[in-house]
């Protein structure tokens, strides 16, 4: 990237990107706009809700109190199989408040909602069946899709006593009748609607106010991935579903996702570093496990957006170590659609 680079060359360079008919990787930095809570806030809301100290509970809050870090704290700390139940619990409490929040807002039309806008822009000029692999609980996704007229598919049957159904998960289909195009959503951690009842069934409440009396919520926590609850159904056939999709991509666009979780990343790195798989990576800053993965030894079609003091820092392959836009925040979603659709500028 010389000196002379351009939002105009930054845009076509976005455009030619997402052409490809990417798959879309979303994480927690996809949400947080919309008032869903970051891995700190979540540290936060557990150290708050859990108050009857389980057993081993004073030692992990201690570790995640100095860390903010879940992860490394149910790493550092193993807890037994009732506390992590309480924990995993309490995570689906913290993190549905949030999503209902946001769907109230949605139904008043009150809120911005970019990543509907770039669902639309994919639909549109890439693929009617449109891929997303998430490591977010939230439906976040599901209600992007609905707000462009697709169809959100996430494996489990419609209407209001839903069921899981693993030949489903994947399965090529037209869109039904109404709906303009079909999103497949790959919910590698679970989601707020799937549990699992008193005889271990899998079933989907949506929108449920709170876990249903008998049932345990199917989603699993950073850190607690060793558990058994991820050999299981749903887990195991959404997981070998992503890893295929992740396998046949032709393009990866990554919204807010930090390359950390070892269900979703090594597929990608290893197809973006030796198939030359392009990649988007548009985030509010880039990651460590990111840097590391690309940027010291840069593969040759990448395109990285992150905030900078004025502007935004952008990386390609002529310019791994960056270089600043002044005066676009295209690290934002909405302002990188903006620019995408040719609404704005620099």
């Amino acid at each position: 990237m010389s000196s002379e680079f351009t939002y105009e060359e930054l845009a076509r360079l976005a455009q030619r990107f997402l052409a490809e008919r990417p798959v879309v990787v979303l994480g927690t930095g996809a949400t947080i706009p919309h008032g869903l809570p970051s891995m700190s806030a979540l540290a936060d809301g557990l150290l708050t809700s859990i108050t009857d100290t389980p057993e081993g509970w004073d030692a992990f809050a201690e570790c995640l109190l100095a860390t903010k870090d879940l992860e490394q704290a149910l790493h550092d700390v193993p807890l037994p199989q009732d506390t992590v139940e309480k924990l995993v619990r309490a995570t689906w409490e913290i993190v549905s408040a949030k999503d209902i929040g946001l769907y109230n807002q949605l139904l008043k039309g009150e809120v911005a909602f970019p990543l509907s806008d770039l669902f639309a822009y994919l639909l549109r000029t890439a693929d009617s069946h449109l891929q997303v692999v998430t490591t977010n609980y939230d439906r976040v996704a599901e209600y992007a899709a609905n707000a462009v007229g697709a169809y959100a598919s996430t494996g489990v049957t419609a209407g209001w006593l839903q069921r899981f159904v693993a030949t489903s998960v994947d399965r090529e289909r037209e869109p039904s009748p109404g709906f303009e195009g079909i999103v497949t959503i790959l919910k590698v951690h679970g989601s707020l609607d799937w549990f699992r009842d008193a005889t271990d069934d899998v079933i989907a409440v949506p929108l449920a106010q709170a876990v249903p009396e008998q049932m345990k919520p199917l989603v699993v926590t950073p850190g607690v991935s060793k558990y058994r609850e991820v050999h299981k159904d749903p887990f195991r056939t959404v997981m070998s579903a992503a890893d295929t999709v992740l396998r046949k991509a032709t393009c990866y666009v990554c919204i807010g996702y930090g390359f950390n979780d070892e269900h979703v990343q090594p597929v990608l790195v290893n197809r973006v570093m030796k198939d030359d798989i392009p990649l988007v990576v548009v985030t509010k800053e880039l990651t460590t496990q990111t840097r590391t993965a690309f940027l010291n030894q840069p593969p040759k079609r990448f395109l990285f957006v992150e905030e900078a003091p004025n502007g935004t820092m952008v990386y390609t392959p002529n310019d791994p170590g960056g270089v600043v836009l002044d005066g676009a925040s295209v690290w934002q979603l909405q302002n990188f659609m903006n620019m995408i659709i040719g609404e704005g500028g620099g």
